[in-house]
């Protein structure tokens, strides 16, 4: 007798503990599940960002440069649901491309560094994904540094985008060293966004920048060291 009670009240509980046990979960996963949903309003809050990136130098910046790597820092403020003013400061690295001269081999590295002030438009501001488009004007500070150059001892080299021109045949360690340009640019693009926790939100953005650069005098007439660069940004904006 005492056994078939000892079974009874074990199986009354092995029924009544997964209903109990739904229940408990049930109920912590929608706690969780609204305070993860949240988002607070936008408007008048501010908002700041960081990422790394692969950049792409694009058009005459290309033939000169490989694929870089970047990493950014960002805050900025929402006057709406929909609009916010962002400024940013990015880091770029890239490395020069060894064949730029016949019978020669370069060897170099290629900063670029900016600040910019951003207008972010949200297409999408609200709900688990967002897309967006952004740009805006700036000021980049781009640096040359070759150092090694193999080959003839004299060369004429003519390069505005390694910022050197030199129309007449120049010693081999003329070029060696590190050479700057501050200059104004602008740049847009494209994002998208995944919210992950109240207003935290995973984006992925490209955008194209235009740098108006210096110009130079060359055998074949005047150009500019215009840069043009695609940076494709992983960051977290919070």
């Amino acid at each position: 007798m005492s056994r078939y009670f000892a079974i009874s009240a074990l199986l009354a509980m092995l029924l009544a503990a997964p209903p109990a046990l739904g229940g408990t979960l049930r109920q912590a996963a929608e706690a969780t599940e609204g305070f993860i949903e949240e988002e607070p309003p936008l408007a008048g809050s501010f908002t700041f960002n960081l990422g790394l990136g692969v950049v792409f130098p694009t058009f005459e910046t290309n033939s000169r440069f490989k694929t870089g790597w970047s990493f950014l820092l960002g805050a900025g403020y929402h006057f709406t649901e929909r609009i916010a003013v962002v400024a940013e400061y990015q880091y770029s690295d890239y490395d020069l491309k060894s064949d730029l001269l016949a019978d020669t081999s370069f060897s170099g590295d290629h900063i670029m560094q900016y600040g910019d002030l951003n207008l972010i438009l949200g297409l999408a501001p609200r709900g688990r994904f967002g897309v967006y488009i952004t740009g805006g004007p700036g000021l980049y500070y781009r640096k040359v540094e070759v150092t090694q150059f193999a080959g003839a001892e004299f060369v004429p080299v003519c390069d505005p985008w390694l910022l050197f021109c030199d129309s007449e045949l120049v010693p081999v360690d003329t070029l060696v060293g590190s050479r700057s340009t501050t200059d104004f640019g602008l740049n847009g693009g494209i994002g998208v966004s995944y919210r992950v926790y109240g207003p935290m939100r995973v984006y992925l953005e490209a955008r194209y920048h235009f740098i108006f650069g210096p110009e130079y005098s060359t055998p074949t007439g005047s150009r500019r060291a215009n840069g043009q660069y695609l940076p494709i940004n992983l960051g977290l904006r919070f």
